[in-house]
């Protein structure tokens, strides 16, 4: 139900206005009316509870400012109107009278064509409250004005000063189109509120939280997840701000759409953000990253965990912090609905099969079997009867009654094609044509099988050089690259190498069943200068030396220095210091010279050189002082 309220400029047009009203009156409509007149905040705030509010004057403009929410609906002062006091005027108090005229606003008239029609000097100002329209009466009086026209406001003013005032009246035809435009208007709001409601309800049906957030930031709707999801708080009409990454609603608004996975109120959730419209609303969906693989299939069927034809990782398993990885995280999420052939690309360690793995989880494929092959560790033609399987006879010491391939195993699930790069070319023409035409063959046999089967790939090698070397096709290449994701190499990732670093070292302290040793910002820091060629993998060796190694009860930078990282090179250009056997003499209380002409040759700076060695600059100064002919200063 729609309430309208009218508020009636002076009494005696109450009859004519109720009459309006029960022409117009409509069952989804509740009207009421008063008189009233004035700018008192006490008075305008109770009338808080109505949808629209039909008004005129001083009291219209009060109302808009007051109660910014509600549909106001002003009762027009027309030319007709001051036409017709001026008529009044000019009856009681002669032509000659000064006449001042008070408004609340301009009005669409002309006051010189007012003065040429009735031949009488008139003035006009603008007051928006009581304080205002004194200072105007102030003022036009000490400017002689005799006769005061206005409204209910002035007319109240007048009854308690000695003023000759005549009131502003509104004609049948204004205040008949008011109240018609307020019925339009509760029409137009019932409309409105149906939609919403429908809308509401639809976004309630969704098992996710969903939020639509305006451009001003203010939250314009939320479904009952999300309501639950923030500790049931009413957060409609709230600031984003207060419930939600700032950051991570102004990545949404730079572009269409943005997909990422970020703790929100201490959970992990899939987020996609989407932006609609011209009007800048931001359209927030939230799902529990838990639940991307349990849509897919709960439990993965026995016979495949007795074949080992499962995987074993999900995205919950793949831990970064950095901005880079959750958005790649968000777009796996979304490749993995879909069923297109997907290559995975990344340096050795990066985690490119944790991807592939997290995918096939969280696919519609997830109840089937995930079968994953290695195209390095075997030769052409061993490669090719363990893709496709054999017949019988098919080669001399082929298995009697012929073997089943890899891809047949895979049937309606994924098959995981590992270092694709290293696959024969010869092989390659044999896998396009399996892509294609969704079918394959035995080695030695004459049958075509149908299979249905996602094929996802991963290779550290740089596929489109091979393509130039003549050692990939390219029709291959476009053929399973539909989908392709690239994961950075692990010195590209911030703060990940120490969120990793603290998983691994509590890992293997479990292993071991002792407590993990605390470890320090600054061995943090010592690891985050490595390049880490061997990414992932290198890191984990690196905890796992270091939980057996370490003899202190915590984990500083100096633990991180005695165990010596051999793979990995130091993190910085090629022409400055590098981890050298000069370094390793020095800390261990060898000649400081060796190091010193290092420093000199690096071309850096002290705190620069100091910095990537790991020790203070002022240490540093004070050895290569004591050497005869040192040029530190």
């Amino acid at each position: 139900m729609i309430r309208v309220l009218v508020i009636i400029p002076y009494e005696d047009l109450i009859p004519e206005c109720e009459a309006m009203i029960d022409s117009v009156r409509d069952e989804g409509i509740s009207f009421s009316t008063a008189c009233l007149y004035g700018t008192d905040a006490e008075l305008l705030d109770k009338l808080r509870t109505f949808d629209i509010i039909v008004a005129r004057g001083m009291t219209c403009h009060a109302l808009r400012r007051v109660h910014p929410d509600i549909h106001i609906i002003e009762i027009m002062m027309t030319s007709s109107d001051i036409l017709d006091a001026l008529c009044v005027v000019k009856e009681r108090y002669g032509q000659s009278a000064k006449v001042g005229v008070i408004l609340s606003a301009e009005e669409g008239f002309s006051l010189d064509s007012m003065r040429i029609l009735t031949g009488m000097d008139i003035s006009m100002d603008i007051a928006d409250n009581e304080e205002e329209l004194v200072s105007a009466v102030d003022r036009f009086e000490k400017q002689g004005v005799s006769v005061f026209i206005g409204g209910m406001t002035l007319n109240a003013y007048a009854s308690k000063h000695p003023l000759n005032y005549i009131p502003l009246r509104t004609g049948h035809d204004t205040m008949e189109k008011a109240i018609s435009d307020a019925v339009l208007t509760a029409k137009s709001l019932d409309r409105e509120r149906m939609r919403s409601d429908l809308l509401k309800k639809a976004v309630d049906s969704f098992p996710n939280c969903v939020l639509a957030v305006g451009a001003d930031r203010i939250i314009a709707l939320a479904n009952g997840f999300a309501e639950e999801f923030f500790s049931g708080r009413d957060i409609v009409g709230k600031s984003i701000d207060l419930i939600y990454p700032a950051a991570l609603f102004d990545m949404a608004q730079e572009g269409e759409m943005t997909e990422i996975v970020q703790t929100i109120n201490g959970q992990e959730m899939y987020v996609q953000q989407q932006v609609i419209g011209d009007s800048g609303t931001v359209l927030i969906t939230m799902q529990k990253l838990t639940s991307f693989f349990e849509t897919g299939g709960k439990i993965i069927q026995s016979n495949l965990k007795e074949k080992g034809l499962i995987a074993r990782y999900h995205f919950s398993d793949i831990i970064a912090d950095s901005i880079s990885m959750r958005q790649l995280i968000a777009k796996a999420m979304r490749y993995a609905q879909a069923d297109g052939n997907v290559l995975v690309t990344g340096e050795t360690g990066t985690g490119k099969e944790l991807f592939v793995q997290s995918m096939h989880n969280a696919s519609l494929r997830a109840s089937g079997p995930f079968v994953a092959v290695n195209c390095a560790a075997l030769s052409g033609e061993l490669l090719e009867s363990e893709l496709f399987g054999y017949a019988d006879g098919a080669f001399t010491g082929a298995r009697k009654g012929g073997k089943i391939g890899l891809f047949e195993l895979a049937h309606r699930g994924t098959i995981f094609l590992d270092e694709i790069g290293e696959m024969p070319i010869q092989l390659q023409a044999k896998l396009l044509r399996v892509l294609q035409e969704k079918q394959i063959m035995r080695v030695g046999g004459d049958d075509v099988i149908p299979v249905d089967v996602r094929v996802m790939c991963a290779t550290n090698q740089n596929i489109p050089e091979l393509i130039e070397k003549g050692m990939f096709r390219r029709d291959l290449y476009y053929r399973i690259n539909l989908l392709m994701i690239h994961i950075p190499p692990l010195r590209d990732r911030g703060n990940d190498i120490g969120l990793l670093f603290r998983h691994f070292v509590k890992l293997y302290a479990e292993h071991m069943s002792i407590l993990p040793p605390p470890v320090d910002n600054a061995a943090i820091s010592e690891l985050q200068r490595y390049k880490w060629q061997g990414n992932i993998r290198e890191l984990r060796n690196v905890a796992e030396r270091i939980v057996v190694l370490n003899g202190h009860d915590r984990i500083t930078a100096q633990s991180i220095r005695n165990i010596d990282i051999p793979e990995s090179e130091f993190l910085i250009p090629d022409s400055a210091v590098t981890h050298s056997d000069a370094l390793h003499k020095w800390r261990r209380g060898g000649d400081t010279s060796e190091l010193y002409n290092e420093y000199i040759s690096s071309g850096l700076s002290l705190s620069d050189f100091a910095q990537h060695i790991g020790v203070s600059r002022t240490t540093l100064w004070r050895r290569f002082r004591s050497l005869p002919g040192n040029t530190v200063d």
